[in-house]
Parts: C-alpha cells; sequence; structure tokens
C-alpha cells in the first residue's frame, strides 16, 4: 500500500467489498502511479468506523454493500465528496445519487473498464469541490462583514437648540460623536461660508491698515 504519511498525495476511502476489484483498483494505482493514498472499506459500518476516526479527500463506493448500500455512506459522509459505483443498468440509482448528494457515479461494467475513467473523475470531483469551498468561504467572509458593517437608520431624537443626539441609553451625544459610534464615517472640521461670515465677519470686512 502507498506511504500513508505522504500529505501530497490524495487520500481516499474505497468502499467495496469484493476483492477482486480492490485488487483492480490497487492495480490501477501501481500501473498509472497515481498520488493516492487510500484505506479499504468491506462495508457501510466499516466506512463509517474509519470516517469517523479519519479525513479523506474522496470517498468512492460501490453502491451494493453487505450491510447496507452506498446511500448509508453518502448520508452519514458530511464532508469528502463522494463518487458512486454502479452495476450495468443502474443509471436510475445512479441519478437518484447525485439528487441524494453523491458529486459523480461510473458504470461498474464486467471488463472493469469503468476504472479507465476513474483518475479523470477524481480529478473534476476535486476540482469541483475545491470551487464550492472557496465560494462557501467568500460568502461566510462577506456575511462577516455585512455585520460589521454599521448603518444609521430609523428616527433620531436630535435636539432642536445644541443639535445633540440622544443615544439608546438616553444621554445627549454630540452629532459626530453619535454618527461615529453608529457608522464607518470619521470628521474632518471646517467652517462653512455662513459660520465664517458670523465668525470672523467683523475681520473679514475690516480695512486693512
Amino acid at each position: 500500500m502507498p506511504d500513508e504519511t505522504d500529505s501530497d498525495k490524495i487520500q481516499i476511502l474505497m468502499i467495496e467489498d469484493d476483492r477482486i476489484d480492490q485488487m483492480a483498483f490497487e492495480r490501477l494505482i501501481r500501473e498509472q502511479q497515481l498520488p493516492y493514498n487510500y484505506s479499504f472499506a468491506g462495508s457501510a459500518s466499516e466506512a463509517g468506523a474509519i470516517l469517523t476516526a479519519q479525513t479523506f479527500d474522496i470517498v468512492i463506493s460501490d453502491f451494493s454493500l453487505g450491510d447496507g448500500n452506498a446511500f448509508d455512506v453518502i448520508d452519514f459522509q458530511k464532508h469528502a465528496p463522494v463518487i458512486m459505483i454502479t452495476g450495468v443498468g443502474s443509471e436510475e440509482i445512479a441519478v437518484q445519487a447525485l439528487k441524494s448528494g453523491a458529486y459523480d457515479y461510473l458504470i461498474k461494467d464486467l471488463e472493469r473498464n469503468y476504472l479507465k475513467l476513474l483518475p479523470l473523475t477524481v480529478d473534476n470531483v476535486l476540482k469541483r469541490k475545491s470551487a464550492e469551498d472557496s465560494r462557501e468561504q467568500l460568502i461566510h467572509d462577506l456575511q462577516k462583514a455585512l455585520k460589521n458593517v454599521k448603518q444609521l437608520s430609523g428616527m433620531l431624537p436630535i435636539c432642536s437648540g445644541c443639535k445633540k443626539i440622544r443615544d439608546d441609553q438616553g444621554y445627549w451625544k454630540q452629532l459626530e460623536d453619535y454618527i461615529s459610534s453608529h457608522s464607518e464615517a470619521e470628521f474632518t472640521h471646517g467652517l462653512c461660508g455662513d459660520c465664517m461670515e458670523r465668525i470672523y465677519g467683523a475681520y473679514l470686512k475690516k480695512d486693512p491698515d
């Protein structure tokens, strides 16, 4: 078995109760030198125990298992994407699997030619999973950012004389202090034309010596 400590390789759990199919999977990895670390589970219950103790990049499951089927694996597995392998004539089951959460499926033929498609299927599924993870992270970051955005809304109780605003605790605060604490706005102070005239008008109109 490949070195399972090699973190650069794709970690795969193969759920298959047929030893011949397990050997065919191993032969595929060896002959094509695929970058896979793998473990086998021969039943749904064994797969559940392994998935509880270990994490995998991808799960490949035969549909018919000794104590259940691949739907039990899909229901249990919440993190790694699942590829289902079904027998010839089970296309309806494969479609149902996709609706239930499987990422893809392969049809198992007697000559096991489906294994030739497995590496490409694994690559495509991992790319899709990576894109979905990136999208979910982006949504999470946006939601977190929105929670940090402060907005002013509703009726603001403002003094008609000094223009202070009463906050939720009943304290009167300077207008700029209130807005700064309830938004992302910052203030820089200056004088408008009217105030400039009112405060410095006498000096501005005074003839120079």
